[in-house]
């Protein structure tokens, strides 16, 4: 505790006065850079004053990066306000400065934030086309550790972009798993990787909760909250804690729900996280009533209601967090009026005419040269775009056969995958046809209940074939077998 207090005590001196800001030179803006991002979420509107800060101060010094930084540091605060009109307008000032620099890190988290933006103002479809257009910028990162995070969370944000959207829970539960993928292949002793994987972990559980395949949900869930007690996240910790609660009054275990719902209300107190302690009231009122706890049921029914009602009001107001202090004119502005002046400057020095003209015609073919790399990227886009569709109509079509038995599946399911039953031989060749049909459903993750559905056989039968199959390919009973069957 007296760390934190000291932490901020040095913050509120960084940020004192504007003859301080002044005298910042790249490594201080560096810094305060930093200490923004690091904020946490109850102090993210003091995070915003500093990203804005370092903005304003690296526009002094014409430290493009630094100002393009300080503006997603920015927005990726107001994200966490819900300021969706601010988290759009810094993220697209912020891409142009990524793009005069070319730095395609900066211009995939500018794009990912537009996404946000759009999403969190129910323009689901500008929000999808910024995600993809940023994973194709994220797919050429260099380094693979910064690479699968970055890919991770963009197929969590498609994710939850169609589950906001109305999409099937195939579709939704589809791009989770390729995020909890992603962050599957970082290295362990990266320490962004447990961070990352819990939320991961949280949203593939929840996405099972939702389908009512507990079991499978649980798996999940523990492991998103042992991971988030490892790293200290606590956003991914009140939303897990309180998927425990639902997952447990699902299967009528009333006191344990109510145990895991005020486990979580304490932790979303403590980041003041409005959302999680709005299904968390309501998930405690549902658990009192049915233990015929009257008094309590109504009293967290009325927490639930008095949350909601903030929150709507929240959503209904007009009013923003503070905004960079410049707009799209502003920046074309800037830039002519430095051109004019060192024209005009470099006319009473005729003698430097000819220096001047070469380093204006070698920046004009820089130009060209970068024009013509973006245009390869934005191509590169559009057969992103292009390849995610027909993944998902691929696998739609699979699903399609798989459900109706027909005999195809198998042939196209192997074109498809065609090292899958390589690799499957090599642990065992004494696999009979029906074993490798299952191994095919669970390779497309498909629950008990679906294979069963699919093969008109019980679930308990379905169950006996798939602890038989563990034994043969020798699967510890403590790991999913479905993600087992995906990562081979």
């Amino acid at each position: 505790m007296k760390k934190n207090k000291y932490f901020l005590f040095f913050i509120f001196f960084l940020s004192l006065g504007k003859s301080f800001s002044q005298n910042f030179n790249q490594a201080q803006i560096d810094s305060l850079l930093s200490v923004a991002e690091q904020l946490e979420s109850k102090n993210a509107a003091y995070g915003v004053t500093l990203s804005l800060k370092a903005y304003d101060d690296s526009k002094k010094l014409g430290y493009k990066k630094g100002m393009a930084q300080g503006l997603l540091i920015a927005s990726r605060k107001q994200h966490e306000l819900s300021k969706y009109e601010d988290v759009l307008k810094n993220a697209s000032a912020a891409e142009k400065l990524a793009v005069e620099i070319s730095d395609a890190k900066l211009i995939s988290d500018a794009l990912r934030l537009k996404g946000i933006g759009y999403t969190g103002l129910r323009d689901y479809e500008n929000g999808l086309k910024q995600f993809r257009k940023a994973l194709s910028f994220a797919q050429n990162l260099p380094d693979k550790e910064i690479k699968s995070s970055r890919l991770g969370v963009l197929y969590n944000d498609i994710a939850f972009n169609l589950d906001e959207k109305g999409g099937t829970t195939d579709s939704v539960a589809f791009y989770y798993r390729k995020g909890y993928q992603e962050f599957e292949k970082m290295v362990l002793n990266n320490p962004l990787r447990n961070k990352t994987l819990s939320l991961a972990c949280s949203n593939v559980g929840s996405s099972f909760l939702r389908a009512k395949e507990l079991d499978s949900a649980e798996f999940y869930l523990d492991r998103a909250l042992q991971l988030a007690n490892s790293v200290n996240h606590q956003s991914v910790k009140a939303n897990t804690l309180s998927d425990l609660g639902s997952l447990n009054y699902f299967r009528k275990k009333y006191k344990l729900s109510i145990d895991y719902f005020k486990k979580g209300i304490e932790v979303a107190k403590s980041i003041n996280d409005a959302y999680a302690l709005k299904s968390t009231y309501l998930g405690l009122s549902k658990s009192y009533e049915a233990i015929r706890d009257d008094a309590n049921a109504e009293k967290y029914l009325s927490e639930y209601n008095a949350i909601n009602d903030s929150l709507k009001n929240v959503l209904g107001e007009n009013t923003s967090v503070q905004t960079a202090s410049m707009g799209e004119d502003t920046l074309v502005k800037n830039v002519d009026d430095d051109f004019n002046r060192t024209i005009i400057f470099t006319a009473v020095f005729v003698l430097l005419l000819i220096v001047i003209l070469v380093h204006i015609y070698g920046k004009f073919q820089k130009e060209k040269a970068n024009n013509a790399r973006l245009l390869a990227e934005v191509q590169d886009t559009a057969n992103m775009f292009v390849l995610l569709q027909k993944d998902e109509a691929h696998l739609k079509k699979m699903l399609y056969l798989a459900s109706t038995n027909d005999p195809s599946f198998l042939m196209i399911f192997k074109e498809t995958y065609p090292d899958f039953y390589k690799k499957l031989n090599k642990i065992n060749s004494g696999l009979i046809a029906g074993e490798q049909k299952l191994c095919a459903f669970l390779k497309l993750d498909l629950s008990t209940k679906e294979i069963a559905q699919y093969t008109n056989s019980s679930i308990r039968a379905v169950e006996a074939k798939k602890y038989r199959l563990r034994k043969k390919l020798s699967i510890p009973s403590e790991e999913d077998i479905n993600v087992w069957m995906m990562n081979l």
